[in-house]
């Protein structure tokens, strides 16, 4: 195990539906964190091809219908030539990416988070478990399944998505499979449709989640770009000056809570840091809380980790069971 190395966190804007260049957007930020000596880079919630902003906005459902195909036809398939191209990339440089995508899985696409490793293979992929509000209208759920720790040769590796970082009982089920380095990728914006900063939930959430499951936290969101801005203006006109480029936030934190380097907040950049697995251990000296911070006795977490098919097939008729 690497118990040194340098992390990546990224903040960017998309293209809007468009997966191809946002790909190739995805490629260039590749080449540039590896050039810094990164061996894990992490991308935006939903990245590919982008977030549909669209669905907090006042649209039509004819519309939205149409935006949703729009969606649809640009989103990833998990054998297809995006993350084909992005495992290539993985692979030449010898690097780690952690990428949010729309994943495309039969009628429904899915809010998922892939995890590619130095050798160019897709090691894991997550559904978000409850995609939050209008989020519904988009993406289907995830299930038990999509809750796991990867072992690598840079440590115990997971990841949440948005507010699924909020979900106290998910992020205790990770913490009690051992992670030690998570992935809390969101979406970004300066859209002031909610009584929140969602900046500001970003840090915090993905600071205390780091203080809490005494881990490192890389924390990915997406920005507003102005072709993002263009789009959704004339999409919204009521829109006007509440929708501006900026927005989100990159950054890492460590075991004790801290930023292991300066955020990099409102506009497209990358932010390293230093993982040094070795504080993991000096953190859960005082709190480890799924081991002699725990009291099993008191409360303890009962976890479904299998998957749901709306198909069950039966035993033939007739079939013996011996």
């Amino acid at each position: 195990m690497e118990r040194k190395f340098k992390a990546a966190a990224v903040i960017a804007s998309p293209h809007v539906f468009d997966l191809d260049r946002t790909v190739d957007k995805c490629c260039a930020i590749v080449d540039e964190a590896a050039a810094q000596g990164a061996r894990l880079i992490a991308f935006p919630e939903t990245f590919l091809p982008m977030y549909p902003w669209w669905i907090w906005m006042a649209v039509d459902n004819v519309r939205r219908g149409q935006l949703y195909r729009r969606l649809y036809d640009q989103s990833v398939d998990l054998d297809g030539p995006a993350l084909q191209r992005l495992a290539a990339r993985a692979a030449r440089h010898g690097v780690f990416l952690a990428v949010g995508i729309n994943e495309r899985d039969g009628g429904t696409i899915y809010n998922s988070q892939v995890f590619i490793d130095d050798a160019g293979q897709i090691i894991g992929c997550r559904r978000k478990l409850v995609p939050t509000g209008e989020e519904r209208t988009v993406w289907g759920r995830g299930y038990g399944n999509d809750l796991f720790v990867l072992q690598t040769p840079l440590g115990r590796l997971g990841g949440l998505i948005c507010y699924e970082n909020m979900m106290a009982l998910s992020r205790y089920a990770l913490y009690s499979m051992g992670e030690q380095v998570h992935i809390a990728n969101w979406p970004g914006n300066e859209l002031k449709s909610q009584p929140r900063d969602r900046t500001q939930v970003i840090q915090l959430t993905s600071q205390f989640a780091a203080l809490e499951g005494q881990m490192f936290v890389i924390a990915s969101s997406s920005c507003i770009g102005q072709e993002e801005v263009e789009f959704y203006r004339e999409l919204d006109p009521a829109m006007g000056a509440s929708m501006t480029t900026g927005g989100g936030v990159a950054a890492i934190y460590s075991p004790f809570g801290s930023a292991v380097s300066e955020p990099i907040i409102g506009q497209e950049g990358i932010c390293y840091g230093e993982i040094d697995l070795g504080l993991i251990s000096e953190a859960k000296h005082l709190i480890d809380c799924v081991g002699h911070y725990a009291r099993p006795d008191v409360t303890r977490l009962v976890f479904d980790a299998s998957s749901r098919s709306p198909l069950v097939r039966a035993p033939a008729a007739g079939a013996s069971g011996g």
